[in-house]
């Protein structure tokens, strides 16, 4: 009886090894038009931003940087994107903190219901964001808050925590829990446990999470819209309205930055995270 088995079983395995390049091959052919579609729309951003005239068109005027100098020099734009940094800055200290800190103690605690909790806490991404900025602009308007950047940077802390939470409760599952015990027994503090145990591996959870939160907050336009006075206008604000209202390359301009900024803070990321995992 085992010997036909075995012969049905090599024959199984030879079989699907025989598969994989083949099916590989055809898998990888269906993803191209996909992918294609995926990237394409964005490569074509950057050269209609190197356009020479003054619409906003493909194949554009080649080449010419005019925008990328105008915009820079653009009062309006500079101080919309400076409102966009410290929303997204103080969204990714509010989302690092809180989603740290609800991942190490769900961890460390067996916490009655804490299914509900974590889904509580995932809801931001799990809900449409029109009804978050709704909820957002009810309860901020009740407290004179509307209009002041830092209000949206509390509202789209709320939004990205998610992310935080979800990559430091990755990297928790890494930890043995018996290096907490024991660090507990030579009478180490919550400090000392912090600093000693849980952020070492931590810190590219944490990392992670805090420049996928920083993307999020500075891309986010819904909440922004809710909640933006006159004064606190973010990048992604500025860039609908003149969508509708005045469409020229500056738009096109806007954009490469910003694909050339979440490009450079992926990398980052990803450099910081293998450099931290060879030490």
């Amino acid at each position: 009886m085992a010997a036909p088995n075995s012969i049905a079983l090599k024959a199984n395995v030879a079989s699907v090894q025989a598969w994989r390049p083949t099916g590989y091959f055809w898998l990888f052919l269906v993803s191209v038009p996909f992918l294609i579609y995926l990237i394409l729309p964005i490569l074509i951003i950057v050269p209609m931003a190197l356009t020479k005239g003054n619409l906003l068109a493909f194949p554009p005027q080649w080449a010419s940087t005019r925008h990328f100098t105008e915009l820079f020099q653009d009062e309006v734009w500079m101080r919309s994107s400076w409102t966009s940094l410290k929303v997204a800055l103080l969204a990714t200290v509010v989302a690092a903190v809180t989603g740290t800190s609800a991942a190490l103690a769900l961890y460390r605690n067996n916490i009655f219901g804490k299914g509900f909790i974590t889904t509580v806490i995932l809801m931001p991404i799990m809900i449409p964001v029109v009804v978050l900025a709704l909820g957002d602009y009810l309860f901020l308007a009740r407290m004179g808050l509307i209009g002041g950047w830092m209000s949206i940077g509390m509202a789209h802390g709320v939004l990205v925590t998610p992310y935080v939470f979800i990559a430091v409760q990755t990297s928790l599952s890494g930890l043995d829990p018996a290096l907490a015990r024991a660090a507990r027994s030579l009478g180490g503090g919550n400090l000392a446990l912090f600093r000693h145990v849980y952020w070492p591996t931590l810190r590219a959870g944490i990392l992670g999470g805090g420049v996928f939160a920083f993307i999020g907050s500075f891309d986010e336009v819904v909440i922004a819209l809710f909640l933006a006075g006159s004064s606190s206008i973010t990048l992604p604000v500025q860039m609908l309205t003149s969508i509708q209202y005045d469409l020229t390359p500056k738009i096109a301009a806007v954009s490469s930055l910003l694909f050339a900024l979440s490009i450079l803070a992926l990398l980052t990321q990803a450099f910081v995270t293998k450099s931290r995992s060879r030490a």
